[in-house]
């Protein structure tokens, strides 16, 4: 008769996770948008809704663009710069709640032939990791609706910004 050999594994807690995430990957970012948490950010539990964080991910998108020189305007991203979302993720460690204040990072550790990929923290500006989410947009031909390259001087723009912390695929 033979006997086994039982091996446990113990998994980080979500504040462990956190934490690592914070330690390891808050050096990688450098832009950042900070702001409080609104009344209407908030639900009947007091927190900050899990859906409200997607329009918060979103804005600071919007503004990482603007900081790397994207001009934004009405237009931008309507008949000029087409960006959509094809697919995003999010983790969950902790809840905001009403005034907290609030940062969303942002970065685009890699350009793709017709993609973008965004990571983002959402970090409580004295505290934990709220949120750690990634997105990847495509870039659409304004007329047609169809994914086309990322023009090189988008790309320009990245690498410029990010410097060696983004990976640049299928360069002219």
């Amino acid at each position: 008769m033979s006997v086994g050999i039982v091996h446990s594994t113990v998994l980080p807690t979500a504040s462990q996770r956190a934490e690592r995430i914070l330690a390891e990957e808050r050096p990688l970012y450098k832009h950042i948008v900070r702001t409080r948490v609104r009344t209407y950010d908030v639900d009947r539990q007091g927190i900050v809704h899990n859906a409200v964080y997607f329009y918060w991910l979103e804005a600071a998108r919007v503004e990482y663009f603007r900081s790397i020189g994207l001009p934004i305007d009405r237009d931008t991203f309507v008949t000029k710069h087409r960006f959509v979302v094809a697919h995003q993720e999010i983790d969950y460690f902790a809840a905001a709640q009403f005034d907290d204040e609030y940062e969303v990072l942002t970065r685009i550790p890699s350009v793709r032939r017709s993609s973008l990929v965004f990571e983002q923290l959402v970090v409580l500006v004295e505290g934990p990791l709220l949120v750690k989410a990634s997105a990847v947009l495509v870039h659409l031909n304004p007329a047609t609706n169809v994914p086309e390259r990322i023009p090189d001087s988008y790309r320009s723009l990245i690498r410029d910004y990010e410097g060696e912390n983004v990976t640049i695929a299928d360069e002219a």
